[in-house]
């Protein structure tokens, strides 16, 4: 994955990072507030040797002393120092010590450094000057005597534990902030692991760097509400209407062979728009006086009679099983030269209808009848139905959605087409959400309906020889 990537996909799940780290802060803020507070209290004493009468001794009390610091510093954490510090404290043997001893003795001194960690402040101080007061009189007790009967060595107090003013634990800020760092990095791996797993298309360059298939046309998504038919018609100047334009454009630049007859419209899974754009490349194409049929191939679940209103009980199945002729069966819609080929009754066994003679001639007799068919299939990986048309097309248009279609699945798709031997003329990347960032088209105020026949077939000779027909 590439810096893009990565960023995209952190902010396509921006919502659930910021949840989760909420959810870590508000976590963590809770469960610091269930805590007991601790306070801590600190006492030092510093380790003195009896003073020598020449330097030679002075210097030998002085090694004399450290080498015995580190046994202290045991002695002030040991039963025999804390079991007297108790006493004096009013606790019966064996019960436990209020608070937590720990002892310190700093690098290269004699200083020795007790803590006492408390729930209670009082307790806290008052047990770190217990024990350094008790060790002081245990070292004097143990050391040996020096000349004039006194131990050699000697303890002073040198900083004396004070009444804590603050709990020391648990830092609730802190924890608040560990919280929300521990939420924001799981959000992100889980926006990382959802790119990883899904790989979910997002725009052209998604597509060029996930598997080098080339892209024909990026349409962007039409208003909430607005089918693409009716965006094409009455928005003529919107991002949604020039990104058909350019799609129709680019298929007379990918085929240069000869001129486009029969195109192969499907996708790798449902749900992806590829009856919206077929539906939108023929009107477009209609607008440069173009003879256009669209056909609904898609013998399952067909679509373009409930997209365009139209009857759906004739179509495909009626003339293949020859109660109709071709020309009867078809129906004009949208713009002049545009017929719409409807489904038809459904069939019991679509793939046989689709793989026979009779539509095969259907075919033949459409070619000769219009500049331009446009074949609407079933899912290449859902079913067979397209794998069979491939063969009878000049080429075949692959639909992936933007945030929808997987790079697995449009990989498969690319697979399972490019062995038909029929050409892939590319990828459509669908329902892009930046239209609105191209500032040079602008939405335009919605057409009148009685004005629809002049906002259609503007671009004429344009796109005929985009197209190359």
């Amino acid at each position: 994955m590439t810096l893009h990537e990565y960023v995209g996909a952190v902010a396509r799940h921006w919502v659930v990072i910021l949840v989760a780290a909420l959810v870590g802060g508000l976590g963590a803020f809770l469960y610091a507030r269930t805590l007991t507070p601790q306070y801590r209290a600190s006492a030092s004493v510093i380790a003195i040797p009896e003073t020598g009468a020449t330097a030679s001794d002075l210097v030998q009390g002085s090694v004399y002393v450290q080498n015995l610091v580190q046994s202290y510093a045991v002695l002030a954490s040991s039963p025999f120092v804390l079991d007297k510090v108790a006493a004096t404290m009013g606790l019966a043997p064996g019960d436990p010590l209020p608070g937590h001893v720990t002892v310190d003795t700093p690098l290269n001194t004699v200083v020795i450094e007790v803590s006492i960690t408390d729930s209670t402040p009082q307790r806290a101080r008052d047990f770190a000057n217990g024990v350094v007061a008790q060790l002081a009189t245990s070292v004097e007790q143990l050391s040996p005597q020096g000349s004039q009967k006194t131990a050699a060595v000697r303890l002073t107090t040198i900083s004396p534990a004070s009444l804590p003013v603050a709990p020391f634990s648990p830092n609730t800020r802190l924890n608040t902030a560990l919280g929300v760092l521990a939420g924001l990095a799981l959000g992100v791996a889980y926006a990382l692991a959802r790119r990883l797993r899904g790989r979910r298309l997002v725009d052209a360059d998604t597509l060029l760097d996930d598997l080098g298939a080339p892209v024909i046309g990026e349409i962007f998504q039409a208003a909430h509400g607005v089918g693409v038919s009716t965006t094409l018609a009455l928005m003529p100047t919107s991002p949604v209407s020039e990104s058909f334009r350019v799609l129709a454009a680019n298929l007379g630049l990918v085929h240069v062979d000869g001129p486009l007859k029969v195109l192969l419209v499907t996708s790798g899974r449902a749900g992806e728009g590829k009856s919206s754009v077929t539906l939108g490349l023929a009107m477009t194409l209609a607008e440069s006086e173009e003879r256009v049929l669209v056909v609904d191939a898609d013998l399952r679940r067909p679509s373009m009679a409930e997209m365009t209103q139209l009857e759906g009980a004739v179509g495909v199945t009626t003339v293949l099983r020859g109660g109709i002729s071709l020309a009867d069966a078809v129906q004009p819609w949208g713009p002049p030269g545009l017929d719409i080929l409807a489904s038809g009754v459904l069939p019991p066994k679509p793939t046989h209808l689709l793989a026979s003679a009779r539509f095969r001639g259907l075919l033949a007799e459409a070619r000769e009848r219009y500049d331009l068919i446009l074949i609407d299939t079933p899912p290449v990986l859902n079913l067979s139905d397209s794998l069979w048309l491939a063969p009878l097309v000049d080429g075949t248009v692959v639909i992936a959605r933007a945030g929808r279609t997987r790079s697995k699945d449009l990989g498969a798709t690319l697979t399972a087409l490019e062995n038909t031997h029929t050409p892939v003329l590319g990828v459509v990347a669908n329902g892009l959400e930046d239209g609105e960032r191209n500032d040079y088209y602008s939405y335009s105020k919605p057409v009148h309906a009685s004005d629809r026949g002049s906002v259609i077939g503007g671009l004429g000779h344009r796109v005929r020889a985009a197209i190359g027909a």
